[in-house]
C-alpha cells in the first residue's frame, strides 16, 4: 500500500504543477490550507543514510470522523522528534493572473 500512495503522490506532483516545501511549523503551508498536498519526513541514520516517508497529515480543523481516511495525526509524529528527522509540508503553487501572463 505504501508504494501505491507514493505513486499517487508522484502522479499528483507531475500532473498538477509546481509545489513548494515548508517546515511543518510554517504558517504558509498547513494541512488546513486549500493548497496543501502532502507531508514528508526525512530522517538520517548514523551513517548519514536518508529515509523518506510521504503521508497526508490530518487536518486539525476537521472533526475526527470527517478527516481524510488514512491521515497521520501530529501526535503520532511527536514520537519521532527525538530522532534526527526533518518534517515538512508540501503545498501546490496556486496559479495567479500574474503567473499566467
Amino acid at each position: 500500500m505504501k508504494y501505491f500512495t507514493d505513486a499517487i503522490v508522484l502522479l499528483m506532483l507531475v500532473a498538477c504543477g509546481e509545489t513548494s516545501s515548508y517546515p511543518v511549523d510554517s504558517e504558509v503551508c498547513q494541512p488546513y490550507h486549500e493548497s496543501y498536498s502532502h507531508s514528508v519526513t526525512l530522517c538520517f541514520d548514523e551513517e548519514g543514510e536518508e529515509t523518506q516517508s510521504v503521508y497526508f497529515a490530518c487536518n486539525p480543523r476537521v472533526r475526527p470522523g470527517d478527516r481524510r481516511e488514512g491521515c497521520v495525526n501530529d501526535i503520532l509524529l511527536k514520537s519521532r522528534e527525538e530522532e534526527d528527522c526533518y518534517f515538512e509540508n508540501v503545498c501546490m503553487n496556486l496559479w495567479t493572473e500574474k503567473r499566467k501572463q
